[in-house]
């Protein structure tokens, strides 16, 4: 059934399967524009109604929901049948006169003639309606199989992310520093509620996605404290920016527990977001630990990495770019490359 496709895409499916459909009507009846105008704007008008009741019933058992849809696409085609007929008998003789020696076309002048041309007209209609609902049937299965990748990847973090918190509060316990624990606990109960309340398929404005990011840093550093700084680097212009929820997160998460917790001397995180062009650049680095040998990838950055990997590749297809890896100056760098859009 229509589902979960967005009511741009069923227009355009309407509008360029009618349009491709009518392109022979037009040029058999050039002169009969203002009559086949309206049954291809009521086309496209009914297929859109069709692709409503459609998704309303995609939470209906399936033999229920094929019944009814079936139904729908009959009611349709008849409707648009009869409103071709209908213009056809009492607009063709004034719009088109001699419409009677077109090829291919006739204007009904008698009751039977005008039955017929129902039964024609509705014959096309339902093969023309039920191609159309098949079609969206087809792109709803498509998009469901993307969704639910899509939300799999995103709510793998889930667990990725709380195993690396609770071994920050662990940590915590270990030192005698129950008070920032407690703190640390708190903080990670509000940032959870807000996180999980996040839909997986939505993207956010950058400013949303960083603020999060700069709470999660928060709760690190009650751990950390004097070991960890952090720097944010948001240009207001690009503030409404949209990028997948939590996108950064693991970059975050790699950047505090490969690169503070490793360390012994303090550690900076550079959260940068940029333009180029029309692509929109998301960069995070941090200080190597002195004692590395400044590996490309540390170990133990798999799941993250490919989770950021996966996400973008599902989301954007071939429109991305992904990077990571050492620098000259002793520091890691992870950068994201995607399509610039705005909220």
């Amino acid at each position: 059934m229509a589902g979960i496709i967005h009511g741009r895409e069923a227009l355009v499916l309407a509008v360029t399967l009618w349009t491709a459909l009518s392109i022979n009507d037009f040029l058999l009846l050039s002169e009969g524009f203002l009559l086949l105008a309206p049954g291809w704007l009521s086309s496209i008008l009914l297929a859109l109604l069709l692709a409503l009741v459609l998704q309303r019933l995609q939470n209906l058992p399936r033999e229920r929901a094929l019944g009814l849809g079936v139904l729908a696409v009959l009611v349709v085609a008849a409707s648009q049948a009869a409103f071709d007929v209908t213009a056809i008998v009492t607009l063709g003789p004034h719009l088109l006169p001699g419409g009677l020696g077109v090829p291919g076309f006739a204007i009904a002048d008698t009751f039977d003639e005008a039955v017929l041309q129902f039964r024609m007209s509705l014959l096309w209609n339902v093969v023309t309606f039920g191609f159309y609902a098949a079609a969206l049937a087809l792109l709803n299965a498509e998009r469901r199989k993307l969704d639910a990748e899509m939300r799999a990847l995103r709510y793998e973090l889930n667990p990725h992310f709380l195993f690396n918190t609770l071994n920050s509060v662990a940590g915590l316990i270990e030192e005698g520093s129950a008070g920032r624990a407690d703190r640390m606990v708190l903080s990670l109960s509000r940032f959870l509620q807000t996180t999980l309340s996040l839909d997986p398929l939505h993207d956010v404005p950058l400013a949303e996605e960083i603020a999060l990011q700069r709470d999660y840093l928060a709760i690190e550093q009650e751990r950390f404290a004097d070991r960890m700084r952090f720097d944010i680097r948001l240009p207001d212009a690009l503030a409404a920016a949209l990028v997948p929820n939590l996108i950064l997160q693991p970059l975050i998460e790699n950047a505090v527990k490969h690169g503070v917790s490793a360390s012994r001397k303090p550690v900076a995180i550079l959260l940068d977001a940029r333009q180029k062009a029309d692509r929109l650049i998301l960069t995070v680095e941090n200080d190597l630990p002195e004692t590395d040998a400044i590996p490309h990838k540390p170990p133990g950055m798999g799941v993250g990495l490919r989770n950021i990997t996966d996400r973008l590749q599902a989301r954007f297809a071939s429109r991305w770019r992904f990077s990571s890896g050492s620098t000259a100056e002793g520091r890691y760098r992870a950068s994201i490359e995607i399509p610039l859009r705005w909220a």
